[in-house]
């Protein structure tokens, strides 16, 4: 195949390694989110009822990198010296395919016919040995190998669209409620109400009646005495 139909990224492991594969995997997430034509393919991939070892072959013909995840189980598989790294080797020999042994854990690797392949982190010094952060720290440089190798650009930073701003409600005017008047104001006014109404009573009493002119008396009537 032509090394310009070579994209993807095989990853080759026992799955006594699964959790090795898992943070490589965890790493490369950003670059498979920023670049659409970057793909990595491992058998975690394969579909349930798909024939397994003809989508292996598929997969391993599209490689331009292959990924080696070496360990005492990658070491002690029969199906990855005898399916897997064949092919693999094939292609980085007549098609320029590059081969990353990532040393996971101590096996006897440098002493293989496998140990003729310039690894990617020291042999002495394998993931398994590391901290977690030392380990993240070698992952990256392995996804910054990775990128360069399959000429990926720096994806530029996309800006966050603003939300629009939601239309502000019309205010609501409170209806202005009648104040009640304070009970001590209100109490002095019926107090001084009551004192004014008692003062009028008052005055109408102590009033002096009109004085009446003296009455004339009156003349006696003498009527005649009739002698019967």
């Amino acid at each position: 195949m032509p090394a310009s139909a070579r994209t993807s990224v095989f990853i080759s492991y026992s799955h006594a390694d699964e959790k090795w594969r898992k943070l490589l995997e965890s790493h490369f997430a950003p670059l498979q989110r920023d670049h659409r034509n970057f793909r990595i393919w491992s058998d975690k991939d394969l579909q349930v009822g798909e024939p397994w070892l003809d989508r292996i072959r598929k997969e391993l013909a599209t490689a331009k990198v292959g990924i080696l995840l070496i360990s005492r189980h990658f070491m002690a598989s029969s199906f990855i010296h005898s399916d897997e790294l064949p092919p693999l080797l094939a292609a980085a020999k007549a098609e320029g395919v590059v081969l990353l042994p990532v040393i996971v854990g101590h096996s006897t690797f440098k002493s293989s016919p496998l140990g003729k392949l310039q690894t990617f982190n020291q042999p002495d010094k394998p993931l398994v040995d590391l901290t977690p952060s030392q380990r993240d720290k070698e992952v990256v440089r392995l996804c910054e190998k990775i990128a360069k190798l399959l000429k990926l650009k720096a994806a530029s930073a996309q800006p966050v669209p603003k939300k629009a701003a939601a239309p502000k409600a019309p205010k609501r005017v409170a209806p202005v409620a009648a104040q009640p008047e304070p009970a001590a104001t209100s109490a002095v006014a019926k107090s001084k109400a009551i004192a004014k109404s008692k003062a009028i009573a008052k005055k109408k009493t102590t009033a002096k009646p009109p004085t009446k002119a003296a009455a004339t008396p009156a003349t006696k009537k003498i009527t005649p005495r009739i002698a019967k």
